[in-house]
């Protein structure tokens, strides 16, 4: 790794300190950081990527980034939480999640890559979005934009398939990670999400 004197600022290519991670892309984004930061950062994705990769342990994962979130440079905060979420993301966890997605720290914008944000952008409002789920209260939100994918995924697992019409406020992300056009949509208070199908 490249030594940078205290100070000083390390930029995107000066430093990429998980190229060889293969399993779990956690960035190809390092913003301008002081050393310090930079440091306290990669100790923290270092705990998790090997929690993951590693030892394959998901509620270890998720509980570093959780225990770790507030000592993350803003936007390694929201970059490290959209990788973790498409890790160990769930129905189940989702609760735990939204606190830290609705969180006022400084650039939200480094939840989605480059890439998915612009496809965001590029989509014509209203979409409609889908569902699998078990039952409610649905405490899910994770939405896709893939109709095939969630019908084929809900008869996989015995699921219903409920539908929504959404537009571009209500979204709070749009991932293609996961393979399934995953769009995340944050409850309101009293939201009844969509309506079976």
């Amino acid at each position: 790794m490249k030594i940078i004197p205290k100070g000083q600022y390390l930029r995107q290519a000066e430093i990429n300190p998980l190229a060889p991670n293969t399993t779990t892309d956690f960035t190809r984004r390092i913003p301008a950081l002081s050393r310090k930061q930079l440091m306290r950062d990669l100790r923290i994705i270092e705990r998790i990527v090997k929690a993951y990769d590693e030892e394959g342990d998901l509620d270890k994962t998720k509980d570093i980034f959780f225990k770790n979130a507030k000592f993350l440079s803003n936007p390694l905060y929201w970059e490290t939480m959209r990788t973790v979420w498409t890790a160990v993301g769930s129905t189940e966890n989702a609760p735990e999640f939204v606190k830290y997605m609705k969180s006022d720290r400084p650039s939200k914008g480094w939840f989605m890559t480059p890439e998915d944000a612009m496809a965001l952008d590029a989509m014509q409002f209203p979409i409609t979005i889908y569902r699998a789920y078990d039952s409610e209260p649905d405490t899910g939100i994770s939405w896709s934009t893939d109709k095939a994918f969630v019908e084929e995924y809900a008869q996989k697992k015995g699921r219903k398939v409920k539908t929504m019409q959404v537009e571009r406020k209500r979204i709070f992300a749009y991932i293609t990670r996961r393979f399934e056009s995953e769009i995340i949509i944050l409850p309101d208070e009293g939201d009844t999400q969509g309506s079976d199908v």
